[in-house]
């Protein structure tokens, strides 16, 4: 018996039968995002210290450089020094963050770290201080802390006795480590319009924000321009309380067009799955055994007809579910939803990451 008639099998023993669940309505603010409130990305260069012997080695000669330079700036002369610094206890570093809408000059925020030398491990170290530039090149924030690495992933067998014995940890993050030094300046009030932009572009959803909000104020304050964007123009009597405004506006509910998908991490084995998808009715035959899920009773298989349906539907979460239960590994789970995609038992999008 293969593993498709050893997952419906499972269903018969587990009784796990259920409609897909309804669709909800939304608060707007969950679906859509008025335009300009958005993370800005920043990334900075920077040095890993005090590492136990595992930063970079000699065959990462900018991270000396770097070294050097940023002695000097704290007014050490190292003219006479270049060739004797051979301490592997430094790494070249990438910092990244995200600015968060509305952070003021002096907020908090957490880094990521990424080594980009020959490294072995950044477990230990404390990140010196770093400037964060925006995409216009100026600088919105420093990061300066201890790291505190990601859970390493061996591949192989070590290269050398060198390398840490739990494996290579090349990537962290230093927690509140940022501080915010320039802000993003966003004034609502006095305006006499502003853009929602939609974080899945869809018509239907557009169409039904534009009849939520124009109900609910019963005015045609809204007006979608595209599959995306709606325009919503706010009233004389409203733009000297524009974030009052926009927070009635986005509280409204709607019932967004979602499209089914299904996202499986090759990696890790994650797997998520929006609430509208379902399994269509089917059965799986092997061999001389048919499992057959709903009215009639196991028997065999008719020439030429691998797959027969049946008058009842599962959810896909309880397919996972049981394929889980029987121990099956992430490319043979990926293979079992594509086969169901192709038969058409399955309507979703399936997007494999990782």
């Amino acid at each position: 018996m293969n593993i498709y008639a050893m997952c419906v099998l499972a269903f018969l023993l587990l009784g796990s039968f259920s409609s897909p669940a309804d669709v909800r309505a939304e608060r707007i603010e969950d679906i859509a995002h008025v335009e300009g409130v958005t993370d800005n990305p920043l990334v900075g260069y920077g040095l890993v210290v005090g590492l136990p012997g595992t930063g970079d080695t000699k065959m990462t000669p900018f991270t000396r450089r770097t070294l050097e330079s940023a002695l000097s700036r704290l007014g050490v002369h190292t003219r006479d020094l270049d060739q004797k610094i051979r301490g592997h206890n430094i790494a070249a570093v990438v910092v990244t963050g995200r600015l968060i809408p509305f952070l003021r000059v002096g907020s908090r925020m957490s880094v990521h770290v990424a080594s980009i030398g020959d490294a072995t491990s950044l477990e230990g170290g404390t990140l010196l201080l770093a400037a964060l530039k925006g995409p216009d090149g100026k600088v919105y924030a420093t990061a300066q802390g201890p790291v505190n690495t990601d859970r390493a992933e061996r591949v192989g067998f070590p290269k050398d006795k060198k390398e840490p014995l739990g494996g290579r940890r090349t990537t962290g993050g230093v927690s509140d480590g940022g501080l915010v030094v320039r802000g993003l300046p966003i004034v609502y009030n006095g305006r006499k319009h502003l853009w929602i932009n939609l974080n899945h572009s869809s018509f239907t959803t557009a169409s039904r924000i534009v009849r939520a909000i124009n109900a609910h104020f019963q005015s045609r304050l809204a007006v979608a321009s595209d599959a995306g964007t709606i325009t919503v123009n706010i009233p004389a009597t409203d733009q000297d309380n524009v974030v009052g405004f926009m927070a009635g506006v986005l509280n409204l509910r709607v019932t967004p067009d979602s499209e089914p998908l299904v996202v499986v991490n090759q990696q890790t084995g994650t797997i998520v799955i929006s609430r509208d998808v379902s399994v269509l009715p089917c059965a799986v035959s092997q061999k001389d055994l048919t499992v057959q899920v709903g009215t009639g009773a196991p028997g065999k298989p008719s020439p030429g007809e691998p797959l027969r349906l049946v008058d009842r539907s599962v959810s896909l979460r309880q397919v996972v579910r049981a394929l889980n239960l029987l121990g099956t590994r992430t490319p043979d789970l990926i293979a079992i939803l594509e086969a169901l995609k192709e038969s058409g038992a399955l309507k979703a999008r399936i997007r494999v990451a990782g």
